[in-house]
């Protein structure tokens, strides 16, 4: 990436700057872009990006032009930043960031921003150059201080909530649910998943505070499937040796209509993450959703590292405690043994993990990672359940290796998405597959 690779680099993936009124001074420096792309914007625990891509692909569908920022990314920062569906070129994506690196650097207004900030801007930028009808933006951490905030919400929308980065939003549900509303704009719409009843009694008391129409799963719209009612979500097929089952589901919208529509993505908890992006969708364009633009739009959403066989490999990017129950819940119903391939990083709950899993592996094997954020195996060892046998890695091709090899038992790769984006650049090359 050259000039790009290097300054982004520089600026540090993992430094965190919460200062909303420098960033203001930094959208201000570059002809407030935020304000001239109709927004959709999706904060939460889990479920955010999945919500942004169905969202995203229902969008499209429908005829509007998307802009879509997610994060993190996987394999490259570009991921991050998708127009109509598509990644932007890493042509487009250097000549980009160089071109605003040195446009701020004539701003003195445009100081101190973050990595996370730079890229935020860059897709404002992008979005309102190409004059986006529709922008779906998701949180990076928390919501009231995310540089995020300032995208100009139509709807917002607010995926389950649960413990997470505990350190910066704080150590209760209702702390963090705060933290996360903070998002919600007055004469706003905000769609709201399923959350427990102190979560549900803050969002409902930001979105009255501010004027905000409330939304919720289960009761303004909802879902079924398999014959199940009042928006309850049940088990309707998994993959068998890794291939996909086919699911479909129903909708009920907010028009008051039910849509049967596939849902190409695995886990039970994505019929929620469904019901909420079309929800948006329906609240964003003002207008009922067309059964078929909607049925093809949802067949063609991939969200990967997320519950994504590839081969007879499991990935799934769980790294806090909600994300190991809906992992281990599509595990038990594998009905295979599983050995798992874990890494974490030093401000994830790694001691709960395991609790909130369900599933105890014949195995796990332990890599060590590149992230600075890691944590070494043999830290991760000390936190693994009682007699669970376990071996050490120096590298995630070797822990693959290590791990591969049994027909029976399935590999599952989790834990971090910076060890699932490693591991999905293995097996996703020739030389991995022939291991």
């Amino acid at each position: 990436m050259g000039g790009a690779d290097s300054f982004l680099a520089s600026l540090g993936e993992a430094r965190m700057v919460f200062d909303l009124d420098a960033f203001a001074r930094l959208l201000a420096a570059l002809d407030f872009p935020e304000r001239r792309i109709p927004a959709l914007h999706v904060a939460g625990t889990n479920g955010k990006g999945s919500v942004c891509a169905m969202a995203e692909a229902v969008l499209r569908g429908h005829g509007e032009h998307t802009g879509l920022y997610t994060s993190p990314h996987l394999d490259h920062p570009r991921e991050r930043l998708a127009i109509d569906g598509e990644a932007i070129a890493l042509d487009r994506f250097e000549g980009e960031v160089v071109a605003l690196r040195d446009r701020l650097a004539h701003a003195a207004e445009a100081t101190g921003y973050s990595y996370f900030d730079f890229l935020t801007a860059l897709g404002f930028t992008l979005f309102a150059a190409e004059s986006v009808s529709a922008a779906v933006v998701e949180t990076g951490l928390g919501g009231r201080l995310d540089s995020t905030r300032l995208c100009q919400a139509r709807v917002a929308c607010i995926t389950p909530i649960d413990f997470d980065h505990t350190a910066i939003l704080g150590d209760t549900l209702a702390a963090i649910a705060r933290e996360k509303a903070g998002i919600l704009r007055p004469g706003g719409v905000a769609v709201v998943a399923p959350q427990v009843e102190e979560v549900a009694e803050v969002v409902a008391g930001v979105a009255g505070a501010c004027g905000c129409t409330l939304l919720r799963f289960g009761h303004e719209f909802g879902a079924e499937v398999s014959g199940t009612r009042g928006g309850t979500p049940v088990c309707v097929g998994h993959p068998v040796d890794g291939a996909a089952a086919a699911r479909t589901w129903r909708y009920h919208s907010l028009s008051g209509t039910t849509l049967e529509l596939p849902m190409p993505l695995l886990g039970d908890h994505q019929v929620v993450n469904g019901a909420c992006a079309l929800a948006c969708v329906e609240a964003f364009r003002r207008r009922p959703l067309d059964p078929e633009r909607t049925a093809a739009a949802l067949a063609g959403v991939r969200w990967p590292g997320r519950l994504e066989w590839i081969g007879d490999v499991l990935v799934d990017g769980a790294h806090n405690v909600a994300g190991a129950r809906v992992l281990g819940a599509y595990l038990r119903a594998q009905k295979r043994p599983i050995r798992l391939l874990w890494g974490m990083l030093r401000d994830k709950d790694a001691a709960g993990f395991f609790a909130a899993l369900g599933v105890r592996p014949v195995e796990v094997i332990l890599p060590r990672l590149a992230a600075p954020r890691g944590r070494t195996p043999e830290t991760l060892v000390e936190l693994l359940p009682p007699a669970l046998p376990y071996r050490l890695a120096e590298t995630v091709a070797e822990g693959l290796a290590m791990a591969r090899g049994d027909g029976e038992t399935r590999v599952c790769v989790t834990g971090s998405l910076t060890l699932v984006g490693e591991a999905r650049r293995l097996l996703l090359t020739p030389a991995a597959h022939a291991r």
